[in-house]
């Protein structure tokens, strides 16, 4: 750490010591008036100890405030210090990169893409110069010569947006990727849906693909108006008559409801015919809200390193490891902007408007509330057409000692409520022989059940946040017999956590969905009947 940073942190440590001790001799002081008051005499002076008190009440609460921040702020600066060492992909970002300013009426999704060329040349401009020394290892995705570098993968590099039109097209699909992710995430679906005849778009939000400091300093304004730009750049590239669809994954799917609940109001926007999302970040953990308070500590304590969560090597090709404060903050404004469109909806009896939704979701996630989607979303729903599809846990016998099942006690409660119009689907095991598996469909208040082929592989106890959009055999999250040797999906090590510079959550995080190709179809045959039911009357 540089000598002009420590010096700068133990006068911050001083002032914060320092003020938490005044603040407790003066609620010292204020206990002393109180013990004071108390044993005054009643007939001395009523009217001033009518006022004292709460005078004394104010004081106190702002004392406690006070200390509270304080205590807060110095806790903030510890846990930053002791974050390792920034790399240049931590202070530095490509400065070209889109804003929600620039989305004139006279932008559109060529200028986009022609703004996205300069962002990755002086990405590289970055990589080959200022941050060669830095990149020491074989696994870096900014070491041009590592396994992890996104263009050492593919053909192409699935960190940028793509654009596939077809001859004969029967609709037009946005791909919008989630919170630190890119159009990889979604790359293998969009391949899919190609080939089945939609034109497909996959969009790279701002701040993505580049380096973890570009999502240090975006914000969920320039999110929600690159969507509207590649919306319209779709629909231009499909005859009038034909559908469009928008598919998002995380944050990209509370950007893609957020787009679909903006169009109805705006008649400037292309509607949409239906959406689809996996892992839907509807709603997450309120502490992210706090998040905001990252730039005043930043300016405060001149430490860069407060703007930061997590630190880590950068081994993903396609998804930053690393993880600043800045990246929760937006999450948290975009899912609150969801749900004040909802509620204005709800509020004005419009939610038939809302184009029908299919969500895919593990029954447990550690990053979005899965209760909180099917509440504030689903329970809100009017169209038959709208379907909810969990995958649930691995309930086989003998692991049943090891599974937590406390989720079950807030996402039960809230599938029964009553007069659910929404279609839901849950994929699970079968109740008489737990390795075999079924597809349970609840339509109308009727269940029905199928066997399915599909199995949970040994070891595998629940799918993740991350793998739902993932196929068994990528390249990258995969089975490592799959993959060229970066096996993301499959990693293993022995180690101590705090011997890695990577999170141990990568050993244990399921990465790849078992269940992809049912998932695959599914989406793929809801779209086509969706596509081809009239829309509803606004």
């Amino acid at each position: 750490m540089p000598q002009s940073v420590k010096r700068r942190s133990l006068l911050l440590r001083a002032i914060v010591w320092l003020v938490i001790t005044a603040a407790l001799l003066t609620v010292a002081a204020v206990a002393f008036e109180w013990f004071q008051l108390a044993f005054s005499k009643p007939e001395a002076q009523l009217d001033w100890r009518a006022l004292r008190i709460p005078a004394l009440l104010l004081l106190t609460l702002c004392l406690t405030i006070l200390i509270a921040t304080a205590l807060a702020f110095y806790c903030w600066l510890r846990l930053s210090e002791s974050l390792p060492e920034l790399q240049g992909w931590h202070l530095q970002s490509p400065k070209s990169e889109f804003r929600a300013k620039q989305a004139t009426d006279d932008y559109d999704f060529d200028h986009y893409l022609a703004q996205e060329e300069q962002v990755f040349e002086e990405l590289n401009a970055y990589i080959t110069g200022e941050w060669a020394t830095q990149t020491a290892g074989t696994y870096n995705r900014f070491n041009q010569n590592s396994i992890c570098n996104p263009r050492s993968i593919l053909k192409h590099n699935w960190n940028r947006s793509r654009v596939l039109v077809h001859d004969e097209p029967i609709g037009g699909v946005l791909l919008v990727h989630g919170l630190s992710d890119s159009p990889y995430s979604l790359r293998r679906l969009g391949e899919r849906l190609h080939s089945e005849g939609y034109t497909v778009i996959w969009l790279r939000v701002p701040g993505h693909g580049t380096n973890p400091r570009a999502l240090a300093e975006v914000s969920w304004d320039d999110w929600t108006e690159a969507v509207k730009v590649a919306a319209k750049g779709l629909r231009s590239k499909l005859p009038d008559h034909l559908p469009l669809f928008l598919a998002g994954y995380s944050n990209g799917a509370a950007l893609s409801v957020h787009y679909a609940l903006s169009t109805l109001d705006n008649a400037a926007l292309p509607p949409v015919k239906a959406i689809v999302l996996f892992s839907p970040m509807i709603a997450i953990n309120p502490l992210a809200k706090i998040t905001h308070l990252s730039n005043a500590v930043s300016l405060i304590s001149r430490n860069e390193k407060t703007k930061w969560s997590h630190i880590y090597a950068e081994i993903d090709p396609f998804k930053y490891s690393s993880w600043p404060m800045n990246a929760n903050s937006q999450a948290w404004s975009t899912t609150q902007g969801v749900e004040k469109k909802l509620a204005a909806l709800q509020k004005a009896g419009r939610m038939h408007e809302i184009p029908p939704i299919l969500a895919m979701q593990s029954a447990v996630d550690s990053t979005v509330s899965v209760p909180r989607l099917i509440t504030d979303l689903f329970a809100r729903l009017k169209s038959e057409s709208s379907e909810l599809f969990l995958f649930d846990i691995n309930r086989v016998d003998n692991l049943s000692n090891l599974v937590n099942f406390s989720f079950e006690k807030s996402i039960l409660p809230a599938l029964q409520q009553d007069g659910a119009g929404y279609r839901l689907s849950v994929i699970r095991n079968a109740a008489h022989a737990h390795e075999q598996m079924v597809l349970k469909t609840r339509v109308r208040g009727e269940w029905h059940e199928q066997p399915i082929h599909d199995r949970w592989p040994d070891g595998m106890i629940s799918l993740s946040h991350v793998a739902v959009p993932i196929a068994p055999d990528d390249p990258v999250y995969g089975d490592e017999s799959n993959t060229n040797g970066l096996s993301l999906g499959s990693i293993s090590m022995r180690a101590e956590p705090s011997a890695l510079m990577i999170p141990s959550t990568l050993f244990v995080r399921c990465r790849q969905n078992p269940f992809y190709t049912r998932m695959e179809n599914h989406v793929i045959a809801w779209l086509s009947d969706t596509g081809q039911k009239k829309p509803a009357q606004r």
